[in-house]
């Protein structure tokens, strides 16, 4: 069994904690500094974390989704408490640095590139993340060029897999934060189309370094425009047509119109910094449905 030492708590949600903590290495007494994502003394919190480290193994190796080491069972107040050692963020979330200020156009484009790359990877395994938002999403010291961190896509825990039925989410219409959330995720259709909705209203928040949808005032206006309303958030006027036009294929309406984390990386927005983000060459390019591409919706 590892050892290891709680430094201090990271954060605190509503079926775990993570800690900071101190992993014992060898006899030597090497250690290395890792997160502890720890469940609550409930049985669904404990099951919540099993299924992440279930999801997260299938992203071994991922450079943009965080990386769990292993898990531990500890006994805790007669309880049994189930345990995720995970890779430490150093720099904080996306979160953080968005509340610093909006982010450089050159940052934007590189940090969306690593986003959809990371989608990619989560969308082909058949999870959706449901729950895509800047405070999940981590940072890292970065190799790239192009901007100072490396971004990875943490918290699995609301994720829906394809062994999900729509009669596992009980009464909840949808999961995640709701000023993240699609028109068809509100009536609980979580599809991978989610996410690239959820990316959009990231994107935005990276370039005006302020929250979509930030005059509404309640949950209920939100899902009153999304659900009824088939609103969207409102895409900034003076943004370039490349940022414009990527941003409306992430709110097409329909879900089955929405363009996909791999069709995006296509999108002349990103391009403009990666022109060899996939398998792009101009002849498939244009196989796509050019009249959608230039309009606006």
């Amino acid at each position: 069994m590892a050892e290891w030492k709680k430094l201090r708590v990271l954060g605190n949600g509503s079926y775990a904690v993570v800690y900071l903590a101190s992993l014992i290495l060898s006899k030597e007494h090497n250690s290395k500094v890792v997160a502890v994502k720890t469940s609550n003394p409930l049985s669904f919190s404990l099951i919540a974390l099993q299924k992440e480290r279930k999801i997260l193994e299938l992203f071994r190796g991922c450079q943009e989704i965080i990386q769990c080491y292993f898990c531990q069972y500890t006994i805790e107040n007669n309880s049994i408490i189930y345990n995720l050692f995970m890779e430490f963020a150093p720099y904080g979330s996306l979160g953080d640095l968005i509340r610093k200020g909006s982010l450089p156009d050159k940052e934007v484009i590189t940090y969306t590139h690593m986003l959809l790359k990371g989608l990619c990877c989560i969308h082909k395994e058949g999870v959706v993340h449901c729950d895509l938002k800047p405070d999940n999403i981590l940072l890292f010291p970065s190799s790239d060029g192009h901007a100072k961190y490396q971004l990875k896509i943490a918290d699995f825990g609301l994720s829906k897999t394809r062994e999900d039925t729509n009669a596992d989410l009980g009464e909840i219409k949808f999961r995640g934060t709701p000023f993240y959330m699609s028109p068809e995720s509100v009536v609980g259709l979580m599809g991978t189309p989610l996410d690239i909705w959820s990316l959009g209203c990231i994107v935005i928040e990276m370039i005006t370094g302020s929250q979509p949808w930030r005059n509404i005032q309640t949950t209920e206006e939100l899902t009153w425009k999304l659900a009824f309303l088939q609103e969207s958030p409102n895409i900034p006027d003076e943004l370039n047509w490349e940022c414009k036009n990527f941003l409306s294929k992430c709110f097409v309406k329909n879900p089955k119109e929405r363009w996909t984390a791999t069709m995006l990386l296509d999108h002349p927005f990103i391009q403009k910094v990666y022109p060899t983000s996939s398998i792009y060459n101009p002849s498939s390019f244009f196989s796509y449905d050019i009249v959608s591409f230039v309009s606006h919706k």
